[in-house]
């Protein structure tokens, strides 16, 4: 069995999302959703606060078939529902108006796996001190780019 290399599995708040085995749960519960709503879920989380676009969208999840923006909207809405996510106060899918969308969640624990993934490849690299050294450094750019994705987004004026 192949899996896709770019599959998402990531933790936000108390949900779960793993695309290689097509499931979202919450709290350990499975979350329902339609299979072109979890794969456009999953184009989202594959690029955390970036901007994905609504054409860019389309073709990841639909391919190049012909298909108008309102299957989007209706897919956004459904993986938002199943969020509990409101799009006036959005806490997870965060809309750019007539542009796209961006997935906002703050990832569950990834500080600790970050910090655990270092101290093992710093734990393997102790007798290279210059590798060790840039690590570190490695260790500290992650972190200070931790704290700005961690950062609240501001809205500009409408």
């Amino acid at each position: 069995m192949n899996v896709d290399p770019r599959a998402v599995r990531l933790r936000f708040d108390q949900f779960e999302l793993d695309e290689a085995e097509a499931r979202l749960t919450c709290s350990g519960q499975a979350v329902p959703l339609a299979p072109k709503p979890f794969a456009v879920l999953c184009a989202l989380a594959r690029t955390p606060r970036m901007l994905v676009t609504k054409n860019a969208l389309l073709d990841a999840v639909w391919g190049h078939r012909f298909v108008t923006e309102s299957v989007l909207k209706s897919a956004i809405s459904e993986v938002r529902a199943a969020l509990g996510d409101d799009p006036k106060a959005p806490r997870y899918i965060d809309m750019v108006s007539r542009r796209g969308y961006r997935f906002i969640a703050a990832p569950a624990g990834a500080q600790a796996q970050i910090a655990s993934a270092l101290e093992t490849v710093m734990s393997l690299c102790r007798s290279d001190a210059a590798l060790a050294d840039l690590i570190r450094s490695v260790a500290t750019a992650l972190e200070r780019e931790r704290l700005a994705v961690n950062q609240p987004l501001t809205r500009a004026a409408t």
